[in-house]
């Protein structure tokens, strides 16, 4: 009985996890997501003279050849497992946001001694703590980001992601679970620091503008246009705008197949960190054609098992070659100093 109390609790607050108000899927996000989609659609119609209907909407935000595409079935499945099934494990091997703060803490205590709260006007720490998490939300993002396309080994992980040939909001969540772990790790610490920082500074209780329990920004990126991120509707952010914030126009450039596209727009809400570090595209206004995918490999990723699977071998493919090759890189280094020594003399 007690075992069956505990299973159902766990399960109830999997669920609160995955579609409760404050969460990616619950009805905030949607709904707001929904609404983007009707504006989306209306304007789309009525800039072209063309009549506007319910049943338009639905078989133009819901296109048959895209929810029925093979690849969405796989995204779907994968969506079950990383948000429902495999999300409470991976809870168990992050290291969390109050942890990485109060290592943060408790490193500067002991390498600064005790510090005196800063007094501070109130609204004044909520906005910087505001504005640094946002900061230091995506900083982590883009270089986790960063990392898995630039490493060949860990591309093989992100692949699994890039290899969806349309795109739904089930898209999101096509993701290996080393990468998922990888970014929730990197996150935690960046964002972990920056309150840890700030906790030393402006005393306990620091915490951000918030909106259904989250940074207000980030929020209001989620029950907003986010989950379009991962669609077929064409909604670019362009000039200033487009050099500020992800649109969705932005990150379907990003998972577009054209080399001159590849690596652009790593960002999460925000395009700062790719106009920073000169991986931002932005889209043009008009639809620019595209093609989802990976290439000639798409079918090596069309079945769940594979996509979970495949990865660490071809991980382990990699490493093989890096340690096979390591001896005679030592070598070739070895060689390039000495000759610089002779050269020295």
């Amino acid at each position: 009985m007690a075992f069956a109390t505990w299973l159902w609790a766990a399960v109830v607050d999997r669920f609160d996890l995955t579609f409760g108000p404050a969460a990616p899927y619950g009805a905030p996000a949607m709904a707001g997501a929904l609404a983007c989609s009707l504006a989306y659609y209306v304007w789309r119609r009525r800039s072209r003279g063309r009549p506007v209907s319910a049943r338009g909407f639905v078989r133009t935000i819901f296109a048959g050849r895209i929810v029925g595409n093979r690849s969405s079935i796989v995204d779907m499945k994968m969506w079950v497992l990383n948000g429902l099934v495999l999300a409470g494990g991976y809870g168990y091997l992050a290291l969390g946001n109050v942890f990485c703060r109060d290592a943060t803490l408790a490193g500067l205590s002991a390498g600064f001694g005790a510090h005196a709260p800063a007094a501070w006007p109130a609204w004044t720490v909520l906005a910087m703590a505001t504005v640094f998490e946002l900061l230091a939300y995506e900083l982590a993002y883009w270089f986790g980001h960063f990392l898995f396309h630039r490493i060949p080994a860990l591309w093989e992980f992100h692949k699994v992601h890039h290899s969806a040939a349309v795109m739904t909001t089930f898209t999101e969540l096509r993701q290996h679970p080393v990468e998922i772990l990888a970014f929730m790790n990197l996150i935690a610490i960046a964002t972990g620091a920056v309150f840890g920082v700030m906790t030393y500074v402006f005393g306990p209780g620091v915490q951000p503008f918030t909106l259904l329990n989250g940074n207000v920004v980030l929020m209001l990126f989620l029950v907003t246009y986010g989950h379009l991120r991962h669609s077929h509707m064409w909604i670019p952010f362009t000039g200033v705008a487009g050099r500020i914030l992800q649109s969705p126009a932005h990150h379907q450039i990003h998972h577009s197949d054209n080399p001159a596209h590849w690596d652009k727009n790593l960002g999460f809400a925000l395009a700062v960190w790719d106009w920073a570090f000169g991986t931002l595209y932005v889209p043009s206004r008009e639809r620019e054609k595209i093609r989802f995918g990976v290439g000639p490999t798409e079918d090596q990723f069309s079945t769940v098992p594979r996509n979970y699977l495949m990865p660490f071998a071809r991980f382990g493919e990699h490493i093989g070659r890096w340690l096979r090759l390591a001896p005679r890189r030592r070598a070739r280094l070895a060689r390039l100093s000495r000759g610089s020594l002779v050269e020295g003399r």
